[in-house]
C-alpha cells in the first residue's frame, strides 16, 4: 500500500531517461492500484505530476539515501 509522502522509485522497465536522477514523492494515497508521483528535485515552480499504477514503482528504503547508497 503506498502513502500519500512515501518515497518511491520508478521501476527499470518503466523509466523514461533520467527518471533515476530524481527523488519519487507519492502525491495521495493509493486509490484503485493507481497512484500520483511527483519529482522533489526538479528546479520548476510547478512540478510535473504522473500517474502510475501501483506495479510500476516501488518503496524507496529512506536509510540508503541518508547513508548516500541509492
Amino acid at each position: 500500500m503506498f502513502r500519500r509522502n512515501d518515497v518511491v522509485e520508478i521501476l527499470k522497465e518503466f523509466q523514461d531517461p533520467g527518471d533515476s536522477s530524481f527523488t519519487w514523492v507519492v502525491l495521495n494515497d493509493e486509490e484503485m492500484g493507481r497512484v500520483d508521483i511527483s519529482p522533489v528535485d526538479i528546479n520548476l515552480i510547478i512540478k510535473p505530476t504522473y500517474t502510475l499504477r501501483t506495479e510500476q514503482i516501488k518503496h524507496v528504503d529512506l536509510s540508503s539515501i541518508v547513508q548516500g547508497t541509492r
